[in-house]
């Protein structure tokens, strides 16, 4: 009996390796190109990697990207990523229970575009002194759906937040958001002192713990602020 459990763990370590590995090598770089093709998905992303400030990421339509645990997706550049109603583009954990890092947009190149992307089981996607539109772009399943800091001009169009811990935060900037749902999360909208929203909030609602929170608020009943390093020591495993 005893035999017979170590193979099954064994087995299933095996199959776990080799469903991580399935697939698509993440592409380098080629004349400051970084292309992911329908044809060639799924990718994975084992570990983390920079699109550089000079290369552009241009995604297409219907292209699946499969990440491994603490798997950092950081973008410098250029970003186009274009999925379309029938064929979006799926950022994922390559384990259901494990939970990836994130994308990072940290670009200020020229505006972001992205469409029709899904992003699921990350632990924080972040735009970060960065400008651009994000449009019917789906935050499921992740810890942040998106932090938003020292951003001027972010636009959510059509988004959809569902089921993330903490859906929407702005530390610093600005987000228009135009018919975007922020609805069924722990935590809907959070805005620190220095962040902003504009636009319509009537699809903030039906979160657990709170809807819309804003920090100015919280301290005017505490009197009392989370240092920033309490922050910094909870996310530094990721």
């Amino acid at each position: 009996m005893k035999n017979l459990i170590c193979s099954s763990l064994v087995a299933v370590a095996t199959v776990a390796s080799v469903a991580v590995a399935s697939g698509m090598p993440f592409p380098v770089a080629e004349n400051n190109k970084v292309f992911l093709q329908e044809k060639d998905s799924p990718y994975v992303l084992e570990q983390s990697v920079v699109v550089g400030a000079t290369d552009t990421l241009v995604i297409e339509p219907g292209v699946t990207v499969l990440m491994g645990e603490f798997a950092k997706l950081m973008i410098q550049g250029s970003v186009k990523i274009a999925g379309t109603n029938d064929k979006p583009v799926v950022f994922s954990g390559a384990d259901s229970v494990a939970n990836w890092n994130g994308f990072h947009i940290m670009s200020s190149a020229q505006p972001f575009e992205i469409k029709n992307l899904t992003v699921e089981n990350a632990f924080r996607n972040t735009i970060f002194r960065s400008s651009g539109t994000l449009e019917n772009v789906n935050f499921f399943n992740n810890y942040y759906g998106l932090w938003v800091d020292e951003s001027p001009n972010v636009t959510l169009a059509r988004c959809t937040f569902a089921h993330n811990r903490y859906a929407l935060s702005v530390r610093a900037g600005r987000v228009v958001s135009n018919g975007t749902s922020i609805s069924e999360n722990v935590y809907g909208l959070y805005l620190e002192t220095a962040g902003k929203l504009d636009g319509d909030t009537d699809l903030i609602r039906n979160n657990q713990e709170s809807d819309i929170r804003s920090e100015a608020a919280d301290l005017k009943t505490s009197k009392k602020r989370v240092r920033r390093n309490v922050w910094h020591n909870i996310e530094a495993r990721f």
